[in-house]
C-alpha cells in the first residue's frame, strides 16, 4: 500500500531540505536557505518528515459493562 500525500508541496516535507537549527528556515539542497511554505519542481515527498498526531486516550471509566450488552 501506497501512502498518498494529498497536501501542498512545501520544503518542510521535502527529502531534499533539512531544518536549520534555531530557525524557522529550511536548507534545501538546490536553493540554499528558505522557508518550510517554499515549493519548487523538485519537491519529493519525505514521509518520515512528518509529525504524527497521537491520539487521546479514551477514559474508560466512565462507561460500564451494560453500556456494551444488546439487551
Amino acid at each position: 500500500m501506497e501512502f498518498k500525500f494529498d497536501h501542498k508541496p512545501m520544503c518542510l516535507f521535502c527529502t531534499r531540505a533539512k531544518k536549520i537549527p534555531y530557525t524557522e528556515e529550511m536548507l534545501c539542497s538546490k536553493f540554499g536557505a528558505v522557508p518550510k511554505e517554499h515549493s519548487c519542481k523538485k519537491f519529493k515527498y519525505n514521509l518520515m518528515a512528518r509529525e504524527v498526531r497521537r491520539k487521546k486516550d479514551i477514559d474508560t471509566t466512565k462507561f460500564s459493562a451494560e453500556d456494551f450488552s444488546l439487551e
